[in-house]
């Protein structure tokens, strides 16, 4: 995971933006969104909420891991809401947590 942190480096009790790029063929994309939500709130995997709370976590590894990544940028995207962020996990391995406020476009 190569996380990018947009905000304070110092932890908080608010959530930051992270964005974080997998390769679906060493890790399953609902681990992804654990780990990269956990960055994003500065907390243990283990203390999120349970994924399947939000999202069918073999829904989305399936869904996501049987994209073929388009070089073009028509990227199969899947956004939902978990443990008070937006996430975005994308077939080209992108995965973004951010604070729900803040709904930028995936970079």
């Amino acid at each position: 995971m190569t996380p990018e942190r947009n905000g304070s480096e110092t932890p908080s009790a608010t959530a930051q933006t992270i964005r974080a790029d997998y390769d679906w063929t060493a890790i399953q994309p609902s681990t992804a969104v654990i780990e990269t939500v956990a960055v994003a709130l500065d907390q243990e995997p283990t203390a999120t909420q349970p994924l399947y709370e939000a999202v069918d976590p073999d829904a989305l590894n399936t869904l996501i891991r049987s994209a073929d990544p388009d070089p073009a940028g028509d990227d199969v995207t899947v956004t939902f809401r978990f443990a008070g962020l937006s996430v975005t996990v994308q077939a080209s391995g992108a995965v973004v947590a951010r604070p729900e406020e803040s709904r930028s476009a995936v970079d």
